[in-house]
């Protein structure tokens, strides 16, 4: 119901009210953003050639995207500031380690634990400073600078605090299954400390609105989210990865395959790349996350989002009848190695095949199913 103006306002009436205001990028108040020599993400798109030299700040996902998309073109020399020992330390070494090594080859310089001094615009460059962990300092100068450390919510101007509605610390609204501390009040999208995915956006907004009307009866399972990274090669990912299973001190088994050993990549010639799944540290195996790295990654993992959502193990995986030759046998055979049905030998082929356990403490083990090492000690 919209009641007329007063004072210059206008006031809206509703039963429940969805909160969607999404996000954008967090700028730094040290560094002069004018979104045209120095630009976040929203300002990139301003460019109108390809810059000479960039510096990005911020090795997460978006600035890796973009460190990718502009190397690709061979036209730009791209600088990556990264205060942590290697990119994308939010996943697992391995990961970063095959995306650190392609843009390295485009010619990607990756000034890895240095932390940004400063950043100004002199005589229409842009002029960077950085202190590195051993004390070293250089400055560099670039056409264009990218700064990407992150997003921050909507917020201002909401008026949230003014009814109550309950904000952390970094201004994302408090839910429990989209709900507020207020019942009629619903927050979705990038306003919530869930992860920001359009498709976790979109999910959250068909539930906040089935449950404003009562058609709502189970929670969000926010545990086997899908995700892409547009990189070289493409990341996807689903479920839990290696470092957040130690984290919470989870024990639970890995094996990967390195594109080199599925029929489809060798006739593509498309071998960089692997497939890492995660189970339970029991006789279940349940999926617990999978990661796929290489050409189309994002085409091989929605089964086992499936899976996981089923609460379902390896067993259902490695019996299922694959098409041949295709990309997803490489998962298969993950699952017949940690069962110990492959006829690929981890022991064998060393790094390129791996089959483990880690334990609560985070300690690595040899794994090796007992029907497995039951055919080696007979043989």
């Amino acid at each position: 119901m919209k009641f007329p103006e007063k004072n210059g306002k206008t006031s809206v009436w509703a039963d429940n009210i969805i909160l969607a205001t999404g996000s954008r990028p967090r700028k730094l108040n040290h560094i002069p953003i004018d979104e045209k020599i120095i630009v976040t993400s929203d300002g990139i798109g301003n460019f109108d050639h390809f810059p000479e030299s960039i510096v990005i700040l911020g090795a997460g996902v978006i600035g890796c995207e973009f460190a990718t998309i502009l190397s690709s073109f061979d036209r730009t020399r791209v600088f990556l500031i990264d205060k942590q020992p290697r990119i994308l330390p939010f996943e697992d070494e391995d990961i970063a380690e095959v995306i650190a090594n392609e843009l390295e080859s485009k010619g990607v310089t990756i000034h890895k634990e240095s932390e940004l001094s400063s950043m100004k615009v002199v005589d229409g460059k842009v002029e960077y400073e950085l202190l590195y962990r051993d004390g070293r300092r250089e400055t560099h100068v670039v056409e264009k600078a990218l700064i990407s450390v992150g997003r921050i919510p909507n917020v201002e101007g909401l008026g949230l605090e003014d009814i109550g509605v309950i904000t952390d610390g970094q201004n994302f609204c408090e839910n429990e299954d989209c709900t507020t501390n207020i019942p009629n009040i619903f927050a979705v999208g990038d306003l919530t400390a869930d992860i920001a995915l359009v498709n976790i956006a979109e999910l959250e907004g068909r539930h906040a609105v089935e449950k404003a009307y009562g058609l709502v009866h189970k929670p969000i399972v926010y545990n086997n989210i899908s995700t892409i990274m547009f990189l070289r090669p493409e990341v996807a990912a689903v479920g839990m990865n290696e470092i957040q299973a130690r984290k919470q001190g989870i024990p639970y088994r890995v094996a990967s395959i390195n594109f080199g050993f599925i029929s489809r990549a060798i006739a593509k010639r498309q071998k960089i790349g692997f497939f890492k799944i995660m189970v339970t540290d029991d006789d279940e195996m349940r999926i617990l996350g999978m990661r796929a790295v290489g050409p189309n990654a994002s085409s091989n993992i929605q089964a086992m989002a499936l899976l996981i959502y089923m609460q379902k193990g390896v067993q259902e995986l490695a019996e299922m009848v694959h098409a041949h030759p295709s990309m997803p046998e490489g998962v298969q055979e993950c699952a017949r190695m940690l069962l110990g049905k492959s006829i690929l030998k981890p022991s064998v082929f060393g790094v390129s095949l791996k089959c483990y356990r880690v334990d609560t403490l985070g300690n690595v083990h040899a794994w090796q199913h007992k029907k497995e090492a039951g055919v080696f000690q007979h043989g």
